[in-house]
Protein backbone atom coordinates (compact mmCIF):
# COMPACT_ATOMS: atom_id res chain seq x y z
CA UNK A 1 0.00 0.00 0.00
CA UNK A 2 1.35 3.46 -1.05
CA UNK A 3 2.90 5.51 1.97
CA UNK A 4 0.55 8.44 2.39
CA UNK A 5 1.55 11.54 4.88
CA UNK A 6 -0.28 14.37 6.46
CA UNK A 7 1.45 17.77 5.87
CA UNK A 8 5.12 18.12 4.35
CA UNK A 9 7.63 15.09 3.45
CA UNK A 10 11.45 15.40 2.83
CA UNK A 11 11.84 14.73 -0.62
CA UNK A 12 15.42 14.56 -2.76
CA UNK A 13 15.73 16.00 -6.19
CA UNK A 14 17.52 12.57 -7.68
CA UNK A 15 17.73 14.92 -11.40
CA UNK A 16 16.93 18.22 -12.21
CA UNK A 17 16.04 19.41 -16.41
CA UNK A 18 16.17 22.74 -18.02
CA UNK A 19 13.22 22.77 -20.19
CA UNK A 20 13.62 25.64 -21.89
CA UNK A 21 14.70 29.17 -21.27
CA UNK A 22 12.59 29.53 -18.26
CA UNK A 23 11.08 26.01 -17.02
CA UNK A 24 13.03 23.62 -14.85
CA UNK A 25 12.14 19.88 -13.88
CA UNK A 26 12.51 18.82 -10.99
CA UNK A 27 12.08 14.91 -10.18
CA UNK A 28 11.50 13.59 -6.78
CA UNK A 29 11.68 11.04 -4.60
CA UNK A 30 11.45 10.38 -1.08
CA UNK A 31 14.08 10.67 1.00
CA UNK A 32 13.47 8.24 3.24
CA UNK A 33 13.02 5.63 0.42
CA UNK A 34 9.08 5.19 0.92
CA UNK A 35 6.77 4.22 -2.19
CA UNK A 36 5.10 7.33 -3.47
CA UNK A 37 1.51 7.39 -3.59
CA UNK A 38 0.06 7.41 -7.33
CA UNK A 39 -1.44 10.93 -8.31
CA UNK A 40 -4.49 11.16 -10.57
CA UNK A 41 -3.23 12.86 -14.08
CA UNK A 42 -4.06 16.73 -13.64
CA UNK A 43 -3.10 16.79 -9.90
CA UNK A 44 -0.19 18.79 -8.20
CA UNK A 45 1.62 18.82 -5.25
CA UNK A 46 2.59 21.92 -2.48
CA UNK A 47 6.28 22.56 -2.29
CA UNK A 48 8.21 24.30 0.12
CA UNK A 49 11.96 24.64 0.42
CA UNK A 50 14.47 24.99 3.31
CA UNK A 51 16.02 28.29 4.33
CA UNK A 52 19.33 29.29 6.07
CA UNK A 53 17.59 29.69 8.95
CA UNK A 54 16.03 26.70 9.73
CA UNK A 55 12.27 27.65 8.68
CA UNK A 56 10.79 26.95 5.46
CA UNK A 57 9.93 29.14 1.97
CA UNK A 58 6.02 29.95 1.84
CA UNK A 59 4.46 26.65 0.16
CA UNK A 60 3.77 26.55 -3.56
CA UNK A 61 1.52 23.96 -5.91
CA UNK A 62 2.88 22.94 -8.76
CA UNK A 63 1.37 20.08 -11.34
CA UNK A 64 2.60 16.34 -11.46
CA UNK A 65 4.01 16.68 -15.08
CA UNK A 66 4.59 12.95 -15.24
CA UNK A 67 2.92 9.64 -16.37
CA UNK A 68 1.09 9.02 -13.29
CA UNK A 69 2.55 5.11 -13.30
CA UNK A 70 6.01 6.29 -12.59
CA UNK A 71 7.34 5.99 -8.97
CA UNK A 72 8.66 9.04 -8.77
CA UNK A 73 7.64 13.06 -8.88
CA UNK A 74 8.24 15.53 -11.83
CA UNK A 75 7.21 18.76 -11.15
CA UNK A 76 8.02 21.29 -13.81
CA UNK A 77 8.45 25.26 -12.36
CA UNK A 78 8.58 28.68 -14.49
CA UNK A 79 10.87 31.26 -12.91
CA UNK A 80 8.65 34.00 -12.12
CA UNK A 81 10.04 37.32 -12.26
CA UNK A 82 7.91 37.91 -9.18
CA UNK A 83 7.51 34.49 -7.42
CA UNK A 84 9.93 33.97 -4.67
CA UNK A 85 10.10 30.21 -4.21
CA UNK A 86 10.26 29.82 -8.08
CA UNK A 87 13.45 31.68 -8.34
CA UNK A 88 14.77 29.74 -5.11
CA UNK A 89 14.05 26.37 -7.04
CA UNK A 90 14.65 27.25 -9.99
CA UNK A 91 18.31 29.38 -8.95
CA UNK A 92 19.34 27.65 -5.47
CA UNK A 93 18.05 23.71 -5.97
CA UNK A 94 20.01 20.94 -7.10
CA UNK A 95 20.47 17.36 -7.29
CA UNK A 96 20.61 15.92 -4.25
CA UNK A 97 19.09 18.85 -1.81
CA UNK A 98 16.03 18.39 0.01
CA UNK A 99 12.84 19.93 -0.23
CA UNK A 100 9.41 19.80 1.21
CA UNK A 101 6.31 18.55 -0.51
CA UNK A 102 2.92 17.56 0.46
CA UNK A 103 0.57 14.20 -1.48
CA UNK A 104 -0.60 15.02 -4.44
CA UNK A 105 -3.99 16.87 -4.42
CA UNK A 106 -6.35 18.66 -6.41
CA UNK A 107 -9.86 18.33 -8.27
CA UNK A 108 -8.69 18.81 -11.81
CA UNK A 109 -8.30 15.42 -13.06
CA UNK A 110 -9.17 13.53 -15.66
CA UNK A 111 -12.20 11.39 -16.03
CA UNK A 112 -13.12 8.25 -17.52
CA UNK A 113 -14.82 8.58 -20.80
CA UNK A 114 -14.29 7.40 -24.43
CA UNK A 115 -15.23 10.77 -26.27
CA UNK A 116 -12.56 12.36 -27.72
CA UNK A 117 -10.30 13.63 -25.40
CA UNK A 118 -9.18 17.42 -26.25
CA UNK A 119 -5.71 18.66 -23.99
CA UNK A 120 -5.13 22.34 -24.33
CA UNK A 121 -2.01 23.98 -22.99
CA UNK A 122 -0.94 27.45 -23.26
CA UNK A 123 2.54 28.00 -21.70
CA UNK A 124 3.46 25.88 -18.19
CA UNK A 125 -0.32 25.04 -18.67
CA UNK A 126 1.07 22.21 -20.58
CA UNK A 127 2.03 20.28 -17.40
CA UNK A 128 -1.23 18.90 -16.56
CA UNK A 129 -2.37 18.02 -20.20
CA UNK A 130 0.83 16.37 -20.73
CA UNK A 131 0.07 14.21 -17.56
CA UNK A 132 -3.64 13.13 -18.85
CA UNK A 133 -2.25 12.67 -22.13
CA UNK A 134 -0.11 9.77 -21.13
CA UNK A 135 -2.66 8.43 -19.21
CA UNK A 136 -3.93 7.49 -22.45
CA UNK A 137 -1.19 5.01 -23.96
CA UNK A 138 -2.59 1.44 -24.50
CA UNK A 139 -6.04 2.92 -24.88
CA UNK A 140 -8.24 3.46 -28.26
CA UNK A 141 -9.49 7.15 -27.10
CA UNK A 142 -8.85 9.29 -29.50
CA UNK A 143 -6.60 12.72 -28.08
CA UNK A 144 -6.27 15.78 -29.40
CA UNK A 145 -2.76 17.44 -28.02
CA UNK A 146 -2.52 21.32 -28.45
CA UNK A 147 0.16 23.16 -27.34
CA UNK A 148 0.09 27.46 -27.42
CA UNK A 149 3.54 28.44 -26.94
CA UNK A 150 5.35 31.92 -27.84
CA UNK A 151 7.91 30.31 -30.30
CA UNK A 152 11.13 27.70 -29.97
CA UNK A 153 12.82 29.23 -26.93
CA UNK A 154 9.87 28.17 -24.84
CA UNK A 155 9.24 25.29 -26.01
CA UNK A 156 8.78 22.61 -23.21
CA UNK A 157 9.20 18.56 -23.72
CA UNK A 158 9.39 19.03 -27.25
CA UNK A 159 11.28 15.99 -27.38
CA UNK A 160 9.47 14.26 -24.92
CA UNK A 161 6.17 15.25 -26.34
CA UNK A 162 6.97 14.19 -30.19
CA UNK A 163 8.44 10.70 -28.71
CA UNK A 164 4.87 10.32 -26.72
CA UNK A 165 2.93 10.85 -30.23
CA UNK A 166 5.21 9.05 -32.40
CA UNK A 167 4.61 6.18 -30.38
CA UNK A 168 1.01 6.66 -29.58
CA UNK A 169 -1.40 6.52 -32.96
CA UNK A 170 -4.33 7.67 -30.92
CA UNK A 171 -2.48 10.84 -29.82
CA UNK A 172 -2.25 13.85 -32.37
CA UNK A 173 -0.60 16.83 -31.93
CA UNK A 174 -0.86 20.62 -32.49
CA UNK A 175 2.16 23.29 -32.20
CA UNK A 176 0.48 26.83 -32.11
CA UNK A 177 3.89 29.46 -31.86
CA UNK A 178 2.08 32.62 -31.13
CA UNK A 179 5.00 34.99 -31.96
CA UNK A 180 7.49 32.45 -33.79
CA UNK A 181 11.23 33.67 -34.15
CA UNK A 182 12.81 33.94 -37.43
CA UNK A 183 14.14 30.51 -37.71
CA UNK A 184 11.23 28.59 -36.68
CA UNK A 185 9.84 27.34 -39.48
CA UNK A 186 5.95 26.36 -40.30
CA UNK A 187 5.68 22.92 -41.12
CA UNK A 188 8.44 21.88 -39.23
CA UNK A 189 8.96 23.83 -35.72
CA UNK A 190 5.16 24.38 -35.16
CA UNK A 191 1.91 23.78 -37.16
CA UNK A 192 -0.41 27.27 -36.69
CA UNK A 193 0.71 30.86 -36.16
CA UNK A 194 -1.11 33.04 -34.08
CA UNK A 195 -3.30 32.96 -31.13
CA UNK A 196 -6.48 30.78 -30.80
CA UNK A 197 -9.22 32.25 -31.44
CA UNK A 198 -13.41 31.33 -32.15
CA UNK A 199 -12.70 30.45 -35.76
CA UNK A 200 -9.75 28.01 -35.11
CA UNK A 201 -11.55 26.23 -32.54
CA UNK A 202 -14.79 25.59 -34.69
CA UNK A 203 -12.74 24.40 -37.80
CA UNK A 204 -10.11 22.52 -35.70
CA UNK A 205 -12.17 21.43 -32.57
CA UNK A 206 -14.65 18.17 -32.20
CA UNK A 207 -17.97 19.31 -30.89
CA UNK A 208 -18.31 15.71 -29.01
CA UNK A 209 -15.20 16.29 -27.32
CA UNK A 210 -14.35 16.42 -23.43
CA UNK A 211 -12.35 19.42 -23.37
CA UNK A 212 -9.35 20.43 -20.30
CA UNK A 213 -7.37 23.18 -20.66
CA UNK A 214 -5.02 25.46 -18.66
CA UNK A 215 -2.72 28.49 -19.03
CA UNK A 216 -2.86 32.25 -19.16
CA UNK A 217 -6.25 33.72 -18.01
CA UNK A 218 -7.29 35.08 -21.57
CA UNK A 219 -6.09 32.11 -22.73
CA UNK A 220 -8.18 30.26 -20.91
CA UNK A 221 -11.40 32.88 -21.33
CA UNK A 222 -11.11 32.70 -25.11
CA UNK A 223 -11.05 29.10 -25.06
CA UNK A 224 -13.83 29.13 -22.95
CA UNK A 225 -16.13 31.24 -24.58
CA UNK A 226 -15.47 29.41 -27.49
CA UNK A 227 -16.57 26.18 -26.25
CA UNK A 228 -19.52 27.77 -24.98
CA UNK A 229 -20.06 29.71 -28.52
CA UNK A 230 -19.60 26.38 -30.17
CA UNK A 231 -22.50 24.90 -28.38
CA UNK A 232 -20.31 22.54 -26.07
CA UNK A 233 -22.01 21.30 -22.85
CA UNK A 234 -20.56 22.85 -19.45
CA UNK A 235 -19.85 19.50 -17.77
CA UNK A 236 -17.71 18.57 -20.74
CA UNK A 237 -15.86 21.51 -20.25
CA UNK A 238 -12.45 21.10 -17.56
CA UNK A 239 -10.15 23.54 -16.63
CA UNK A 240 -7.68 24.96 -14.09
CA UNK A 241 -6.76 28.04 -13.36
CA UNK A 242 -3.19 28.81 -12.41
CA UNK A 243 -4.35 32.55 -10.67
CA UNK A 244 -7.00 32.07 -7.89
CA UNK A 245 -9.94 34.13 -7.79
CA UNK A 246 -10.31 34.73 -11.36
CA UNK A 247 -13.26 34.12 -13.37
CA UNK A 248 -13.38 32.96 -16.87
CA UNK A 249 -16.84 32.61 -17.68
CA UNK A 250 -17.23 36.17 -17.37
Amino acid sequence: MSNVWKGYKDFIVFDKKQEDELVTSFYLKAADGAELPKHIPGQFIAIRVPLEDGKYSKARQYTLSMDSKEDYYRVSIKREAEGNVSKLLCDTVNVGDIIQGSIPMGRFVLKDGDSPLVLIGGGIGITPMLSMAYATVGTDRKVKLIYSLANSKNHSFEDEINELVKNNDNIELTTIFTRPLEEDKLGEDFDFKGRINAEWMKENLPMDGEFYFCGPIEFMRTLYKGLEAMGVKKDAINYELFAPGEDITK
